[in-house]
């Protein structure tokens, strides 16, 4: 991922949402991946907040992270929103809401532009690329936001080259005890463990994310856990719970130790979905993966 951004650094629902021709000058984004877009394809400048940081800001990025104000680490008020006098809005569905920011006829009638990223709702790679290329056009960065996508197709074709045939049955925990929350098989999240060689045993579960069952976990014996690692419920306390006082501490991953820690960030739409992908493949696939690891 630092190769694909030190790239674009050197060249200094959905679309429906965008209709304005004017070029954001005064731009929030309110979730941690449209950040990381933005900044990726030299959108800094043109950015007057950033909110919703589920995991730490990527390295290559954090100098030009570091001068945008941080309006909230999670959700932001309307009145610090307004306060800035935006004119563009990004982020989560979520913050187009009555109970957030507003519906988007109160931001757009307040002079606020406003797009969200159709690959939020659908389970295909090309839509993330489809969503950066967008930004790119928004913000008049077109040949940046292109060299970015190029970059991250070619690097995915590389890891698509060097993966095993052999498909690793995983199951991912995000939280839960009385019933484990999930990686469902509808979101992008599961289409990233598919191309990185692994096989999610709640596929069939409806929605990105959704409640399973510890039963089927057993059933199902998987060979690797992924452990979904953001806000203040550490990675190692996850693994803790499910070595010593989950329904499935005595399966064989389990007791060997057969975890995979990845970000939040890594499994959602947006410039890591590489990065997520490098990792889960040398994960689930272990030494094998020498080629994939030299270009992380």
């Amino acid at each position: 991922m630092k190769k694909i951004i030190t790239s674009i650094l050197l060249v200094s629902l959905s679309l429906n949402l965008f209709s304005s021709s004017t070029v954001p000058k005064r731009a929030v984004s309110a979730s941690q991946f449209t950040t990381e877009i933005l900044l990726s394809i030299g959108a800094e400048n043109q950015m007057i907040g950033t909110a919703w940081l589920d995991n730490p800001i990527l390295p290559e990025l954090k100098e030009k992270y570091d001068k945008i104000p941080v309006l909230s680490p999670k959700g932001i008020s309307k009145e610090v929103f307004y306060s800035l006098n935006p004119n563009f809005l990004t982020g989560w569905n979520s913050v187009v809401n009555p109970k957030n920011l507003g519906p988007l006829e109160e931001l757009k009638g307040n002079g606020v532009e406003v797009f969200l990223m159709k690959s939020l709702k659908t389970n295909k790679i090309d839509d993330v690329y489809e969503d950066i290329l967008e930004f790119g056009k928004i913000f008049n960065l077109e040949n940046n936001s292109r060299i970015l996508v190029n970059n991250m197709k070619n690097e995915l074709k590389d890891i698509e080259a060097t993966l095993p045939q052999k498909k690793i049955k995983v199951f991912a925990y995000d939280s839960g005890e009385s019933a484990p929350f999930t990686i469902g098989g509808t979101g992008l999240a599961n289409t990233l463990i598919t191309l990185a060689g692994g096989e999610n045993i709640f596929n069939e579960a409806l929605g990105s994310f959704a409640d399973g069952s510890w039963e089927k976990v057993l059933g199902e014996n998987p060979e690797a856990i992924i452990i979904v690692d953001y806000g203040t419920t550490t990675a190692e306390t996850k693994i803790k719970y499910l070595k010593e006082k989950s329904p499935i501490k005595e399966l064989p991953a389990i007791k060997n130790n057969k975890f995979i820690v990845i970000g939040l960030e890594d499994l959602s739409t947006g410039v890591r979905i590489i990065k997520g992908i490098k990792k889960l493949s040398i994960g689930l696939h272990g030494d094998g993966l020498n080629a994939i690891k030299k270009t992380d």
